[in-house]
């Protein structure tokens, strides 16, 4: 993959720092997301600022599969988003790809939802031409080996997770006012049920993105009309209030960001993993192509 110049990079920088969601360390302690911005020396000098930044919101990519991304544009200052209102020309490393706009539902962040095959690790570049504005954000891919997440085509972790009859030492299990109705069934047991299953792992009330909340309304609003097809399980992050402990789950599945949803199929096998923010259309559209996988 190509090497990036300073403005991309510093650009993926700000754009994590706007979008971070919650995240733990390597060592599994939990805290935000650090972001690291490389010195003024270590990347040359690169165009002027644009009137809209662009920034990656999808934070998990990983090389040698069709991957979901997700792009999302920043007012100039890279202080809150801009929906786009017309077409939209991406390129990935020169070729060129198609995206969709989602903006439906609980959620306050327009993105462009891209598929797209990454052949090896590294850092991609994308950019974005939109009303005559170029725009670039930097797109970290990851060797499969090395991802610590359950990937697509692997069996999802049967772990036993809280709910309303035993919180397993975890409290509270559902930072959602009022809680959500996804804690009646542990995730072992759920898996145990052979049916399609959605887990969805975040924090409403302790989300740094203040994506948490409206992803989990946005899976909320298929929940009737799938309930007869798919088992929905919402997992908290940490094992407290405090939000210093991750709960055991959230460190079994090794996480470092989130939310993150995992559509698995009746024999246990991830279908497809959606990490960040997803709208209630592409809730949908997921769900549909889970019930008929």
């Amino acid at each position: 993959m190509p090497s990036l110049n300073r403005r991309e990079f510093l650009l993926a920088g700000a754009g994590l720092v706007f979008l971070a969601a919650c995240g733990t360390s390597e060592d599994d302690e939990a805290g935000p997301i650090k972001v690291t911005e490389p010195s003024e020396e270590d990347v040359p000098e690169a165009a002027g600022p644009s009137p809209v930044n662009l920034v990656v919101a999808s934070y998990v990519h990983v090389a040698g599969s069709d991957q979901r991304l997700t792009l999302a544009f920043l007012n100039e200052e890279g202080t809150g988003p801009v929906k786009p209102e017309g077409p939209v020309q991406i390129t990935i490393d020169g070729e060129e790809v198609d995206s969709e706009l989602h903006a439906d539902g609980s959620l306050e962040l327009p993105y462009l939802l891209v598929r797209h095959r990454f052949d090896e690790p590294g850092f991609a570049t994308v950019n974005a031409t939109y009303q005559g504005t170029k725009a670039k954000a930097a797109v970290e891919v990851t060797d499969p080996a090395k991802a610590k997440a359950p990937l697509v085509g692997q069996p999802l972790l049967s772990v036993p997770t809280p709910t309303a009859a035993d919180a397993r030492g975890v409290d509270p299990i559902c930072t959602r006012d009022p809680m959500c109705p996804l804690h009646d069934v542990s995730l072992d047991a759920a898996l145990a049920e052979n049916r399609p299953l959605a887990v969805l792992l975040a924090t409403p009330a302790r989300c740094q993105s203040r994506l948490c909340g409206p992803v989990l309304d946005n899976l909320l609003a298929h929940r009737d009309a799938f309930a007869d097809r798919v088992r929905f399980v919402h997992v908290e992050i940490y094992a407290s209030r405090t939000g210093t402990e991750l709960a055991p789950a959230v460190k079994a599945y090794g996480l470092s960001q989130e939310p993150f949803l995992f559509l698995v199929g009746a024999d246990g096998v991830i279908r497809e993993r959606i990490d960040n923010a997803f709208d209630r259309t592409e809730a949908g559209q997921a769900l549909e192509r889970l019930v008929a996988s």
